[in-house]
């Protein structure tokens, strides 16, 4: 389900409001469609994590579905043909599974699992011969790699991740994990049974959708995340790097000749960066040294097969997205120049230099973005309340629509030639499902249905877009969706819903608190 982001506060107001003559008569409505009620929540089918293969043919994809006796969602892993047909489902409904990807081969389709007497969370299924269970691997990582595929390159601690003492005895163990005395307690439970409370001591105590987030239980440990690669025949890992700060955004040239990847500025140890910060965020605010614009991050390149790194920006900001250019001599990426700056897409010579602004001062935000063969760059916005899919040619810098529409677009996954490309799109009035298109923007097809049924019996209540004018001239959106069962003459009450933007706004995708609302009589 689509659900307001934490930290953005939510207003829902009832108000009289006479009525206005928009919504069709009652008799037209049950010709449209029954309302929507609260139990109809459970049949939605939530899709998610399009993953197209390398070749272009198949489709990997989450679906989510609630088991309402069990009061959960449950998720599979499920595939279809970019040309359409069934979708079949590929793992068990007994276990969860999610999140798939391809290895670059396409021989392997790789997904998140937590199956009994597995040792990890990543699972695999064969997909270049008939049938077959999935298995664990000890990892393929989600990395980057040349044109030829045969190695990956990642970013991963040198421990391959914090490993935990399963010997040592847990005496709280049985208790609620937000009840457990976190680490650094000079208090302990008399009796873990009896109490029932929660420990909240971190900044970030709960999350949309997990719920409250338990504290650490051990002492933090910190380790740099280094560069390795790893040969996808033969398993064999090398590490490229051994440095005291963490490399991320790692990203391989397509010739296979070189690594960029971003580092703290200072390339201090992860252990003084943490401090600093954590120094600082005790502090009271100071808008002066608080907004000062800093420089977070550089984008450094070394040797594919090791070596001393080569810093290539020094700007203010913190550089993520690296993505090479086809032709490997320059490196696009995104960064904000400070904290609440737009982010901007740079463009940046291989061999250093200063980073060119390609989107001037365009008035939305990059998201997803990718290079196409021909040289142009393929990014995703939030244009407004609707999502788009560009193009940017560097050489005019003009974005260019390619996907487009009153809806929301997410999960953008192309093939390996950079032509085909499949994302979920969900409507006011349609909740989401799979499609697929050219990355030139045509031939756009809808390759799943789980919703249709339930689309078939619900009159979905539309709504109808308008704008205002805020402090400095700033055009702000807004939504009026009519009332199931509206007749001229009476009143309806009305429910307002107010939310921060433009990040985490409120926009062009169906949600069930609107439909349910809007189903029991009240404009939205």
């Amino acid at each position: 389900m689509h659900r307001p982001t934490a930290g953005f506060g939510i207003r829902a107001t009832l108000l009289g409001l006479a009525a206005v003559p928009l919504a069709a008569s009652p008799a037209t409505l049950a010709a449209q469609g029954r309302a929507f009620t609260p139990n109809d929540w459970y049949r939605v089918v939530t899709l998610s994590a399009p993953a197209v293969s390398p070749d272009g043919k198949q489709i990997a994809f989450t679906v989510t579905t609630v088991v309402t006796a069990e009061n959960k969602r449950h998720s599979e892993v499920w595939l279809t043909s970019t040309a359409g047909g069934e979708p079949v489902r590929l793992t068990s409904p007994g276990v969860e599974s999610s999140n798939p990807r391809w290895s670059p081969d396409g021989k392997l389709l790789l997904f998140g699992s937590m199956r009994a007497g597995g040792k990890g969370r990543t699972w695999a299924l064969r997909m270049d011969r008939p049938g077959g269970e999935a298995f664990e691997v000890d990892s393929i990582p989600a990395g980057t790699g040349p044109r030829d595929g045969r190695l990956v390159f990642y970013a991963d601690t040198a421990m391959g991740g914090a490993a935990r003492d399963t010997t040592k005895r847990d005496p709280w163990s049985k208790m609620q994990p937000m009840a457990r005395p976190p680490f650094g307690a000079i208090t302990s439970p008399v009796d873990p049974a009896r109490f029932d409370g929660r420990h909240i001591t971190e900044m970030l105590y709960k999350s949309n959708g997990p719920g409250y987030l338990p504290g650490p239980r051990e002492a933090p440990v910190i380790r740099a995340s280094q560069i390795w690669s790893r040969d996808i025949e033969t398993g064999a890992k090398k590490q490229v790097t051994s440095d005291p700060f963490s490399h991320r955004n790692v990203a391989v040239s397509p010739d296979g000749q070189w690594i960029a990847f971003t580092a703290e500025a200072g390339l201090k140890s992860d252990s003084v960066a943490r401090a600093e910060r954590d120094s600082l965020a005790v502090l009271p605010y100071d808008a002066r040294r608080d907004e000062a614009p800093r420089n977070e991050s550089d984008i450094f390149v070394l040797p594919a097969a090791g070596g001393t790194p080569r810093r290539i920006t020094t700007a203010n900001g913190d550089e993520t997205s690296l993505a090479w250019s086809p032709d490997s001599r320059h490196i696009a990426f995104i960064a904000s120049s400070t904290r609440t700056a737009s982010a901007r897409i740079y463009l940046v010579d291989a061999a250093g230099g200063n980073p060119e602004n390609l989107l001037g001062d365009w008035q939305y935000e990059p998201e997803q973005m990718s290079w196409l063969p021909d040289g142009r760059i393929v990014f995703s916005a939030s244009i407004g309340g609707r999502t788009a899919l560009l193009a940017l040619d560097p050489a005019t810098r003009k974005p260019v629509e390619l996907l487009a529409g009153r809806r929301r677009l997410s999960g953008f996954s192309m093939d390996s030639t950079g032509r085909t490309v499949a994302y979920i799109s969900t409507s006011l009035t349609r909740p989401t499902e799979l499609y697929v298109a050219g990355t030139d923007g045509k031939g756009e097809r809808q390759l799943t249905h789980f919703n249709d049924k339930l689309n078939s019996e619900i009159a979905w209540s539309d709504a109808e877009r308008f704008t205002y004018k805020s402090v400095g001239n700033l055009e702000v959106e807004g939504w009026l969706m009519k009332p199931y069962g509206y007749e001229p003459g009476k009143k309806f009450p009305l429910v307002l819903y107010i939310h921060g933007g433009p990040h985490s706004a409120y926009g062009e995708n169906w949600f069930d608190e609107f439909q349910n609302l809007a189903a029991a009589g009240m404009w939205v």
